[in-house]
C-alpha cells in the first residue's frame, strides 16, 4: 500500500502571527481538512513587517495539494506569496528556520506534546456554538459518491490495492488509504495484512445496544441498492449520516419483534440471491477477543531482515519525524533510501524487548509510540448518553477502534474545544469501555452528568 508522505509547503506573510494560526485552524477544521494539514510552523522571531511559515501537508506526493486544500484553504489572504521554486520542503530543510509547531486542532496552544495535561480538565461534550457564517457541507450529496463506491466493491467483491485507487479517483474520491480505513471501521470490507488485497464482507445485520424495547440492528457489508427497500417493508429503517459525509450512509433497524429477523434475511436471499447472516452484537464480541496492548504488539505483521546502516532513519518524536541516528531504540520510525528520494520506504515500529520491527495501521503503530514514552492515554465516558470520548492525538488502533464504531454504525464525530480536538464514539456501553480501555491500558473518566443534557 502506497504510503502518504508528510512534506511542507512555503509561504511569505506580512501581518499578525496569531491571526495567521487561528484562521487557518479555524478553516482546517470547519472543511474537516485536518488528515492533510495537521500542523503550522512559523518563522522563528517572527515579527509583523513579515515572516516565513510552513504548513505541513499529508499526500502520497509531496508537492501535490489536495483539490479541498486548495479550494477551501489557498484562498486566504495568508496563502498569497507562495515561496517561489519550490514547490515542496522536507522537515529537515525548514527545522533550523522553524519554532515549535502549531497543532490545527490546537491552536491556542504551541507545544501539542503537552496537551494531555489540559485533556484532563477539558469537556469534550460541551457544545461550542459555530458560526452561523460557516458554510454547512451538503452531507447527502457528499456521501453519495461513497455509497456508489460501496455499492462497487460490493459486486466485485474483491480486488487488488491499485483496483481499490483506480475506483476511488474514477468516483473523485481523495485519499483511498483512509477511505480504506473507513469502510473497514464499518465492517464492509477487509483487507490482507500487507495491505495489497481487499475483500467484501458478507452482508451481516450486526446487534447494536438499545434503550428502548425494540431491537436495532446495523446493517455491515456487501450491498445493493435493491437492500434497503426489502429491508424497509419488514422494519423501520433508518439512514445515518457520518460526520462531514465522508463514508457511505449507514443503515439502522429497528425492530419490534424478535422474531422478523427470519424473514428478512429469507426474502433478502429470495429476492436478491444475497446471503445475510445475524452477526450478533460485534462491538461485545470483539471486546471479549481482542488481545492486551503488549500481545497485539507481538501478532503485528514482522519484518525480518532489515539492515539498519542500509538506510536513513526518522523517528516520531512529539508531533513529527525528525533525523536520527537509529540506536535500537523502541519507537516509530521512517525508513528513507541512503540516496535520498521524496517519500519514504516505510513506516515501522521497533520493538527493541523482541529486537523486531513490526508495521501496521498508522494510528496503531503511533498509540504504540505513546505508550512507550509513558504519555497518558486518557478517555472520558458520558453515562447518561452512552458516549465517548478520545483525543484525537491518541486515535486507538483500528480493531479496538472497530469495536466503538460498530456499537452504533457510525463513524466518530470531530468535537474541538478550547483546548484540543475530541473523537466523540456513540451508543459505547460501559462495560465495553471497560474491557476496552483494561486492554489498551487507557485510563478513563466517567461524567455522571452531562454538561448539555
Amino acid at each position: 500500500m502506497t504510503n502518504v508522505q508528510r512534506w511542507y509547503a512555503g509561504f511569505r506573510y506580512r501581518g499578525n502571527v496569531k491571526q495567521l494560526v487561528d484562521k487557518i485552524s479555524e478553516k482546517v477544521l470547519e472543511h474537516d481538512l485536518s488528515e492533510f494539514v495537521p500542523l503550522v510552523r512559523i518563522e522563528k522571531g517572527a515579527k509583523p513587517k513579515g515572516f516565513y511559515f510552513f504548513i505541513a501537508v499529508e499526500t502520497v506526493q509531496p508537492g501535490d495539494l489536495p483539490e479541498s486544500v486548495q479550494s477551501y484553504l489557498m484562498p486566504l489572504p495568508f496563502f498569497k506569496s507562495p515561496i517561489k521554486g519550490k514547490p515542496s520542503f522536507s522537515y529537515d530543510e525548514i527545522k533550523p528556520m522553524v519554532g515549535a509547531a502549531h497543532d490545527v486542532h490546537d491552536y491556542t496552544n504551541p507545544i501539542p506534546y503537552k496537551i494531555v495535561e489540559s485533556d484532563r480538565n477539558d469537556d469534550p461534550f460541551q457544545i461550542i456554538p459555530t458560526s452561523t457564517e460557516q458554510k454547512i457541507p451538503d452531507i447527502e450529496a457528499i456521501s453519495q459518491r461513497y455509497q456508489q463506491l460501496l455499492y462497487w466493491l460490493s459486486a466485485t467483491g474483491n480486488g487488488t490495492w491499485e483496483l481499490f485507487k483506480k475506483a476511488c479517483q474514477a468516483l473523485e474520491i481523495e485519499t483511498p488509504g483512509r477511505i480504506l480505513r473507513r469502510l473497514k471501521l464499518l465492517g464492509h470490507i477487509e483487507s490482507s495484512v500487507d495491505g495489497r488485497r481487499w475483500s467484501a464482507a458478507p452482508t451481516s445485520l450486526v446487534q447494536i445496544e438499545s434503550q428502548s424495547e425494540t431491537e436495532k440492528f446495523i446493517l455491515c457489508g456487501q450491498q445493493t441498492g435493491h437492500l434497503l427497500s426489502i429491508l424497509e417493508q419488514y422494519a423501520q429503517v433508518n439512514v445515518i449520516h457520518h460526520s462531514r459525509g465522508h463514508a457511505p450512509d449507514g443503515l439502522q433497524i429497528q425492530l419490534t419483534d424478535s422474531t422478523q429477523i427470519n424473514p428478512i434475511i429469507e426474502q433478502v436471499k429470495t429476492s436478491l440471491g444475497l446471503s445475510i447472516q445475524n452477526r450478533g452484537n460485534v462491538a461485545n464480541q470483539l471486546a471479549e477477543i481482542l488481545p492486551e496492548l503488549k500481545e497485539w504488539t507481538l501478532r503485528l505483521r514482522s519484518l525480518p531482515g532489515i539492515v539498519p546502516s542500509l538506510y536513513h532513519w526518522k523517528r516520531f518524536e512529539s508531533d513529527d519525524f525528525t533525523e536520527c541516528v537509529f540506536s535500537q531504540q523502541t519507537g516509530l520510525y521512517q525508513m528513507w533510501d541512503l540516496d535520498g528520494g521524496d517519500r519514504s520506504r516505510l513506516t515501522l515500529f521497533y520493538d527493541a524487548a523482541t529486537n523486531s520491527w513490526r508495521q501496521g495501521d498508522w494510528y496503531g503503530l503511533r498509540f504504540l509510540a505513546l505508550q512507550h514514552r509513558e504519555q497518558p492515554c486518557i478517555a472520558r465516558y458520558d453515562r447518561v448518553k452512552a458516549r465517548l470520548a478520545i483525543p484525537y492525538s491518541q486515535r486507538w488502533p483500528q480493531l479496538y477502534e472497530r469495536a466503538l464504531v460498530l456499537a452504533s454504525g457510525q463513524l466518530p464525530n470531530y468535537q474541538k474545544t478550547e483546548q484540543s480536538l475530541w473523537l466523540i464514539y456513540e451508543n459505547v456501553g460501559r462495560e465495553l469501555v471497560q474491557q476496552l480501555t483494561q486492554k489498551l491500558q487507557v485510563t478513563w473518566e466517567e461524567d455522571e452528568v452531562t454538561t448539555n443534557a
